[in-house]
Parts: C-alpha cells; sequence; structure tokens
C-alpha cells in the first residue's frame, strides 16, 4: 500500500488532515495506518508550529507584592437554571461569553438568558452580604 501523502499548506488541508488522524486514533503502530498517523501527526504539528508560534516567555524576577487569594463563589452552571422575576435590560457581552452559556444552556433544557441571569445573582448577593470596608463613607440614608 502506497502512502500518498502532500504537505499542510492551506486551514482547509489541516481541517482535513485533523479529521483524517481522527479517524486514524486507533491504527496500531507498525502497520501502514499507524504509519500514516505518524505521517500525518508530524505534518500536522509543523504546520501548526509555524502557523501558531509559541509566544516568548517573558518573566521577571521582581516580587509580586501582597497576594490575594479570591474564594471561588461562582456556582456552577448547572446550579443557574431556574426560574426567577426579572427586570428587561440592554447588555452586550462577548460573543466567547454568550456561546458558553448558549452551550450550558442546552445542556440544561433551559435558556441562555437565565443562567447569565442567575449568575449575576449570585455574584451580587455574595457582594451585598460581605462586611463593609469600614473606610467606605456612608449615605445619609444608612445614617438613620
Amino acid at each position: 500500500m502506497t502512502m500518498e501523502m502532500k504537505p499542510i499548506r492551506t486551514k482547509a488541508d489541516h481541517l482535513a488532515a485533523l479529521k483524517e488522524i481522527e479517524t486514524l486514533m486507533r491504527a496500531r503502530p507498525g502497520t501502514p495506518e499507524g504509519d500514516r498517523l505518524d505521517v500525518l501527526a508530524t505534518l500536522v504539528e509543523a504546520w501548526e508550529k509555524k502557523r501558531y508560534p509559541k509566544p516568548t516567555e517573558s518573566y521577571t524576577v521582581e516580587p509580586l507584592g501582597k497576594l490575594k487569594v479570591v474564594p471561588d463563589f461562582l456556582p456552577a452552571p448547572g446550579d443557574l437554571v431556574f426560574r426567577e422575576e426579572g427586570v428587561k435590560v440592554t447588555l452586550t457581552l462577548s460573543k466567547r461569553s454568550v456561546e458558553f452559556f448558549k452551550r450550558e444552556a442546552t445542556k440544561h433544557h433551559t435558556q441562555y438568558q437565565r443562567i447569565i441571569r442567575r449568575l449575576l445573582d449570585a455574584y451580587a448577593e455574595h457582594h451585598h452580604a460581605q462586611p463593609r470596608d469600614p473606610h467606605q463613607r456612608r449615605t445619609r440614608r444608612e445614617r438613620v
């Protein structure tokens, strides 16, 4: 069996190679399929290294200063799926965030807006319950 291989030159070539790699993942080493998998993986790795070079690392040895660990108080996406009264607002979110919430909503058979609303409610509840900063100014209404 002759292996017909060609260089990866375009994104379409890259995607086709990845797709073929996926079909060959269970190939045994030393078989024609296993050899094809090795060659394709090498080609993909070379193309990705050229196309998406790793940024040079720029670490410093300067002290970081005083660090504060912020506890994770956000609920898991599955905990954000219950109904509550709401107020309509206009809000622009990043496409990446909206896509995430849509995927989670599909998994939990609900609307993504409800998950976003519950997340914001949890955030507000967490910060509302926090003790006040003694240096924070109080309003006239709070002094009464």
